[in-house]
C-alpha cells in the first residue's frame, strides 16, 4: 500500500511539473511570436544550445555548479518555515571572499600560496554566512521580517562589491575586473573543451550534506518542525531563535560558497567583472531551483542542471534564431516562473496556516 502512495504521488508530482513546463513553453513560445520571432526555431536552439551534445551538457553543468548550492541555501531555509531572498547578496559576498582569501591574501603572504583553495572556499562560506546573519539578528531580535531585510541587504552587498571590485581588489592589469585567484585556487577543467571544473563536486557534496543534514541531524529535524508548527516545537523545546539563527548560518555559508565557486570554478576569467555580470542574479536562480525541486537539497541537484541549461543554450538563440539577450532572458524566466508556481503556492499556503490566516 505505501508503495503504491509512493507511486502515485511521484506520477502527481511529475504531471504537475509537465504541464508547468508546458504552460511555461507556451506562454514563452507566445510571446517571441508577439515580437516576430519565430518561436520553434528559438525553443530548439535554446534546448539544443543547452543538452543537444555532450560538449554544450558539459557547459551547462558548470552553469549549474553554482545554482545547486545557491538553490539548497533556499531550501534550508524553506524547510524551517523562512524565506531566504538574501540569497544573493550572500552569493556577492562569498565571490568576494573567494578573491580576497584565494587572490589577494596569497599575493600579501606568498607563504600561503599552497593553501589558496581552502582559503578561498573558507572565506566565501564565511563571508556569505556573516552576511546572512544581519536578518537573522534582525528577526529574532526586532522581529522584522526576512523578505524585508534581505532584500536591502541584497542591494547593500551589490554596492559593496561593486566598490571593492573597482577600487581596492582591482587588477591593475584589467581594471575592468578584480584580481584574480591564484592558480593554486582555481579548479582543473575536467573535460578538454569545455568549462566544466572539478567544483561541481564541492557543490553535488555541499548539497547532499545539507539534506542529510536536514534528514538525520537532531538539528535538522528541529528546523523542520519549527517550520511545520512553531507552536508544537516551542512545547516540545525547540529553542525558536536559535534555530533561526543556525539555520540562516547554514543557509548563507552554501549561498556564499555558491558565488565563490564561479570565481574559483568557471573559467576562463577567475576573477569578478565589474559590472558583477559573471555573479549577478546566481541568488535569485537559486530560488527558483529550490521551488522546482520542492525545497529538497538533494533534488536541488537536479533541478539547477535544467535551469544551468536554460541558461547556457540562451546564449545560441540570438546567434541562430535572432532572439535578442533581453528577450531570451524573459523565456527563460517565463520558463522557470511556471515551474516554481506549483511549489510556491504550497510554501505560501504553509506559511499562512502557521499564522493561523
Amino acid at each position: 500500500m505505501s508503495l503504491k502512495i509512493t507511486l502515485v504521488y511521484v506520477l502527481r508530482k511529475i504531471t504537475e511539473a509537465s504541464l508547468a513546463l508546458v504552460i511555461g513553453l507556451a506562454a514563452s513560445a507566445f510571446l517571441m511570436a508577439i515580437y516576430g520571432y519565430d518561436p520553434g526555431k528559438a525553443l530548439y536552439w535554446l534546448f539544443y544550445g543547452g543538452f543537444g551534445t555532450r560538449t554544450v551538457f558539459l557547459d551547462s553543468l558548470a552553469y549549474a555548479t553554482p545554482l545547486m548550492l545557491t538553490g539548497a541555501a533556499f531550501a534550508v531555509c524553506a524547510s524551517a518555515g523562512l524565506f531566504n531572498i538574501g540569497t544573493e547578496g550572500q552569493a556577492y559576498m562569498g565571490a568576494v571572499g573567494a578573491v580576497i582569501f584565494g587572490g589577494l591574501l596569497p599575493r600579501l603572504a606568498p607563504s600561503l600560496g599552497f593553501a589558496s583553495m581552502p582559503l578561498a572556499l573558507l572565506g566565501s562560506a564565511t563571508l556569505g554566512m556573516l552576511w546572512a546573519l544581519g536578518p537573522a539578528l534582525l528577526k529574532v531580535l526586532r522581529g522584522v521580517h526576512e523578505v524585508i531585510s534581505s532584500i536591502m541587504f541584497n542591494w547593500t552587498a551589490f554596492y559593496t562589491v561593486m566598490y571593492l571590485v573597482r577600487g581596492p581588489i582591482t587588477n591593475p592589469a584589467r581594471p575592468e575586473m578584480s584580481l584574480p585567484v591564484e592558480p593554486q585556487a582555481r579548479f582543473p577543467v575536467l573535460f578538454r573543451g569545455s568549462i566544466l571544473t572539478g567544483a561541481i563536486y564541492v557543490a553535488v557534496i555541499a548539497s547532499i550534506t545539507a539534506y542529510l543534514i536536514l534528514k538525520l541531524t537532531k538539528f535538522g529535524f528541529e528546523m523542520r518542525i519549527a517550520g511545520a508548527n512553531p507552536d508544537a516545537a516551542r512545547y516540545g523545546g525547540v529553542n525558536i531563535p536559535r534555530t533561526i539563527l543556525l539555520t540562516y548560518l547554514l543557509s548563507g555559508s552554501l549561498a556564499g560558497l555558491g558565488g565563490g565557486l564561479i570565481v574559483t570554478g568557471r573559467p576562463p576569467v577567475w576573477s569578478i567583472y565589474g559590472t558583477l555580470g559573471n555573479i549577478t542574479n546566481v541568488g535569485f536562480d537559486g530560488i527558483g531551483v529550490s521551488l522546482i525541486a520542492m525545497n529538497n537539497p538533494a533534488a536541488v541537484v537536479v533541478s539547477s542542471i535544467l535551469i544551468g541549461g536554460l541558461w547556457n543554450g540562451s546564449r545560441f538563440m540570438e546567434p541562430y534564431a535572432g532572439v535578442c539577450s533581453e528577450l531570451s532572458r524573459a523565456v527563460i524566466g517565463l520558463i522557470v516562473i511556471a515551474l516554481s508556481i506549483p511549489e510556491a503556492l504550497r510554501f505560501v499556503r504553509r506559511t499562512f496556516k502557521r499564522w493561523g490566516v
